[in-house]
């Protein structure tokens, strides 16, 4: 589903639009006119649905040369080792989160825990997976003629990362699980949600001034995005906790 001139709206699960498999995060592309990138890979169940969803669109999977991780947990990156062996994908994510995609980490992916509170079935699958390049704080990406930036941004998990690109006086972020429509974060019961560092990324996020707001979950933002972090900013600063997605 095209939402921008250059970015799909390819995956997208329970939490948000229902397009492929429900337990797949929001997947995007974007078009760097001679290559591609997916932002996230989904929960790797039915990725084949988002194959589809690209086919559909138009674009063959041979023109995505990378797929960029915001973090590891499993909604977001079990489906790489898919699209790593059947497209030749390169996958590229934070130190943290690559290492642990490396060797299928489970528990530092908070897969485990995540089994036990009966978010995935006890035979879900967390495929390690080769991991091209790791990033870290303010490294760019280059997709054909779009560049992202890399921004550190824990709180929600531990390796997280966004993507910003800046394109025609517009600023668009690629937020994965750090902030939602509405003002709204997800904050959880894992051993990496940490409380003060999520304060922290929403006010590093708040200073960006983003125009547009691709989140992992829900709807995207196509105008005024910094108004709805600013309201997850600002209940921070109360000393509360903005209210969970």
């Amino acid at each position: 589903m095209k939402i921008s001139d250059r970015i799909y709206l390819v995956g997208s699960g329970k939490f948000g639009m229902e397009l492929s498999e429900p337990t797949d995060c929001n997947v995007y592309l974007i078009d760097g006119g001679t290559e591609c990138a997916l932002i996230d890979a989904g929960g790797g169940i039915e990725p084949e649905r988002i194959v589809d969803n690209l086919r559909r669109d138009g674009i063959g999977p041979e023109r995505i040369r990378y797929c960029l991780l915001t973090h590891a947990h499993a909604d977001h990156a079990a489906g790489a080792r898919y699209f790593h062996d059947t497209y030749g994908i390169e996958i590229i994510a934070s130190a943290e989160t690559g290492e642990w995609l490396e060797r299928g980490d489970t528990v530092k992916a908070s897969v485990d825990h995540a089994k036990r509170g009966g978010v995935y079935p006890q035979d879900y699958r967390y495929p390690a997976c080769p991991v091209a390049r790791t990033l870290a704080d303010g490294d760019r990406i280059r997709i054909g003629d779009v560049e992202l930036r890399t921004i550190d941004s824990p709180g929600h998990a531990r390796g997280h990362v966004c993507f910003l690109w800046e394109e025609g006086g517009r600023r668009n972020l690629f937020a994965g699980d750090t902030v939602f429509a509405g003002g709204k974060v997800v904050v959880q019961y894992v051993w990496d949600c940490i409380l003060e560092e999520y304060a922290d990324t929403l006010a590093k996020l708040h200073r960006l001034g983003a125009n547009r707001l691709f989140a992992g979950h829900g709807p995207f933002l196509l105008d005024r995005a910094d108004v709805h972090i600013e309201k997850a900013h600002r209940c921070f600063e109360r000393l509360e906790i903005p209210p969970n997605l």
